[in-house]
């Protein structure tokens, strides 16, 4: 089983999108999957189907410990969800102490074994380096970032790297990152071009080979609960992240 984390401390760079439609992917190729939905604005639990604001119990009962894991589950058309909900912002404000570890306990089994039974675990992080984050970076073995593919984007992008850093030292030395995503991609923009040459200049070997491209049913989707591959599946987009999810699987398998 693989543990994976989506971030980057940008937000608007397609993390949501791309662990939805990853995760999709991988369900229709025959994996099991389990989606994390650790973000306060619960926008993977709403791409989904799913109005954060009715959801009663979610992740953040999980973490304060009412509720065990599979308590709380949905399951979207073979995918299960750990969903969120807006009172996932008071995690800062619980008195308990290593708060950075709780979703790996609050997943651990009696034989030490986090989520048997999945392919994979893919959790989508906000866009800061705060407690919801760290507790998804405890406990994965990988990261992805997205990266839109523009000039401040790929610089800020460092500072995530630095904090996995930190987060390798302090809390998981297990953890890596291990892809680079492109998305938002016009093969036509000199920049687009440019700034994914730089980034494989830099950091060789971090760039899956599929980029995302631009597309408007990608941006279409989450209004309608829907996947890419549900909403439009002959769309530029389903094939870039069902080209993409391939990519992962032999990358990872």
């Amino acid at each position: 089983m693989k543990i994976i984390s989506i971030s980057n401390n940008k937000g608007g760079v397609g993390k949501t999108t791309t662990t939805v439609n990853v995760a999709a992917a991988m369900q229709i190729l025959g994996k099991k999957v389990m989606v994390i939905d650790m973000d306060h604005q619960a926008q993977t639990t709403y791409h989904f189907g799913i109005n954060p604001n009715e959801v009663k119990e979610s992740i953040y009962d999980v973490l304060k410990g009412d509720k065990e894991f599979t308590e709380i589950i949905v399951n979207r058309n073979g995918i299960d969800i750990l969903p969120a909900n807006p009172e996932m912002r008071n995690i800062e404000f619980i008195p308990l102490p290593a708060k950075e570890f709780l979703l790996k306990e609050a997943l651990m089994d009696k034989d030490k074994k986090c989520l048997s039974g999945y392919d994979y675990v893919l959790i989508d992080c906000p866009p800061s380096l705060g407690v919801l984050t760290l507790n998804a970076m405890a406990i994965s073995e990988f990261i992805l970032v997205p990266l839109q593919a523009q000039f401040l984007p790929f610089h800020g992008m460092y500072n995530l790297f630095e904090a996995v850093q930190m987060v390798k030292k302090r809390i998981n030395r297990d953890i890596e990152v291990t892809g680079i995503i492109g998305t938002m991609y016009n093969p036509k923009k000199s920049i687009n071009r440019e700034v994914m040459e730089e980034t494989e200049r830099r950091l060789p070997g971090k760039l899956f080979n599929t980029f995302i491209r631009e597309n408007v049913a990608l941006q279409e989707a989450p209004s309608w609960g829907k996947t890419i591959f549900e909403y439009k599946p002959e769309s530029n987009g389903a094939d870039d992240y069902m080209a993409l999810t391939k990519e992962i699987i032999s990358r990872y398998e």
